[in-house]
């Protein structure tokens, strides 16, 4: 476990609110917590792989430098938001999937199974709004992540180690690291990364469930409904979640 002091990491929960407004009316749900856990420990008090110690180093590596980010815009954000986008937008990727996610996002309308359906030129079209969504998908949710993270501050966050119970699903390639945030409450805020191996064999986020609340489920939900209101044209659902993203 590592703790990072001085955290501005409750933006994270600023996310939260800002998806409601987005598409979808997300309670906060009351989870029992487990208390955090006190002293230091390494990968070989708990008897855990290397493999899946990776990805947990890429969870804290990811916290640790989003901190930093966010230390620094704090001394010119006022005067020059763009570059803060940028930066944080540069950083992300490092970490996140994104093409992954909102293809995800996306769900059965781009699936491999409709994919392979489609005659040439249509597959061609979608292969074009898969490519549409992802770029308008992952900015703006690094332009909605962003404002959270300026908005709220907190005092501490516990990036827990995993337990050896999970090394059967790193084998496989996906891992689910805890995070505890300290913050305008007793109970600490639970965060939990899904990552996955990418085809370069690195690991990756894929998902945040935040609170009880799956992200990649909250958006899908608003790309269903949103396919449904326009008549199955996925440029239009596209177009418009660019207008909704524009309004926060």
């Amino acid at each position: 476990m590592k703790v990072f002091e001085k955290s501005k990491w409750l933006g994270m929960i600023a996310l939260i609110g800002l998806l409601a407004g987005a598409g979808s009316a997300v309670a906060l749900a009351q989870a029992q917590q487990e208390p955090p856990v006190s002293g230091i420990e390494t990968s070989a008090d708990v008897g855990l792989s290397q493999n899946l110690m990776a990805a947990h180093r890429l969870v804290e590596s990811t916290t640790n430098d989003l901190i930093e980010l966010i230390e620094q815009a704090r001394a010119y954000v006022d005067d020059d938001q763009p570059r803060f986008y940028q930066a944080l937008g540069e950083l992300l990727k490092q970490y996140v999937d994104f093409e992954s996610f909102s293809r995800a996002v996306m769900g059965k309308y781009a699936s491999t199974k409709r994919f392979a359906s489609l005659s040439p030129e249509e597959k061609r079209q979608l292969e074009m709004q898969v490519d549409r969504f992802n770029e308008v998908f992952t900015g703006a949710l690094i332009n909605t992540y962003g404002k959270g993270l300026l908005v709220f501050e907190g005092e501490r966050i516990e990036v827990l180690l995993p337990a050896a119970d999970d090394e059967p699903y790193a084998s496989r390639g996906k891992a689910r690291i805890k995070q505890l945030i300290y913050g305008d409450r007793v109970d600490p805020y639970v965060i939990y990364y899904s990552l996955r191996k990418n085809s370069d064999d690195a690991w990756r986020i894929r998902n945040m469930i935040i609170e009880s609340s799956n992200l990649g489920k909250i958006y899908r939900n608003q790309f269903d409904n949103a396919y449904k209101v326009y008549d199955g044209d996925i440029d239009r659902v596209i177009e418009n979640w660019v207008v909704g993203a524009e309004a926060e």
